[in-house]
């Protein structure tokens, strides 16, 4: 026994029993679940059970929510970039927030054939919901509105949609949760993970994101997203649809 177990058996006595009856709804074939509460007496015996009250659930209910919600809520001063923040339930949230364009070093899969170097990225969108991270181009590093355009993101490991297949990126999560250090961790997942895999159809205009990637690769890199009009504009998705 260690020391934490035998604290608890030794500061701690038996109070409440909660049993949880679980069975199937026989027209929806979904599970239905019945809990019912047991004291315990001096003796460590469960008694005679009875409902467990709504009251006693709803304030279960708000201590791990709230556990959840201080282990996970991001604090600190909103950053320039920021374009929403909304805590979710369950200790996560839904962050949006845009980059202008820049360089940054992108690591490719040997597979891909293409070096890992430096290179001018477009503006993007990032947005993280609960686990996942979407991301989009912007066409202009302005500070986006609710009706700026958004563009396909032109990378690998990028479906259609914008979901990001977060690859082999070893970041550690922060342990000061700000907002700046929750981005940049998000972005750092992004960033250093290999792009190895074209996930759905055409990232670019010419249809080639091998060979567009080749052209703005190098040690010092010049030309930029501006410069080829590469980018390919959804039909009807703007900032305002993923805020």
């Amino acid at each position: 026994m260690n020391d934490r177990l035998e604290h608890i058996m030794n500061d701690y006595k038996p109070e409440l029993a909660i049993i949880v009856y679980r069975g199937v709804n026989e027209i929806s074939g979904y599970g239905e679940y019945y809990l019912e509460s047991h004291k315990v007496n001096e003796n460590g015996e469960i008694l005679a059970g009875s409902p467990l009250r709504q009251d006693t659930i709803q304030q279960m209910v708000d201590v791990f929510f709230e556990d959840r919600k201080n282990s996970s809520e991001i604090k600190g001063l909103f950053t320039d970039n920021l374009l929403s923040y909304r805590p979710q339930s369950r200790g996560s949230y839904r962050l949006v927030w845009y980059r202008p364009a820049e360089v940054r070093v992108l690591h490719h899969a040997p597979q891909l054939k293409i070096p890992t170097a430096k290179a001018w990225v477009p503006a993007m969108i990032y947005v993280v919901d609960g686990d996942d991270l979407n991301v989009y181009a912007l066409a202009s590093d302005n500070r986006p509105t609710e009706t700026t355009k958004l563009y396909k993101a032109p990378f690998f490991n990028v479906n259609d949609s914008g979901d990001v297949c977060l690859g082999n990126a070893r970041v550690k999560k922060p342990a000061d949760a700000t907002f700046t250090n929750i981005m940049k961790y998000w972005e750092d997942l992004f960033w250093l993970s290999e792009f190895s895999h074209v996930n759905g159809t055409e990232k670019v205009k010419s249809r080639d994101l091998k060979a567009v990637w080749k052209k703005l690769l190098g040690k010092r890199p010049v030309k930029k997203w501006s410069d080829i009009d590469e980018l390919i504009p959804y039909e009807n998705k703007t900032v305002k649809s993923v805020l």
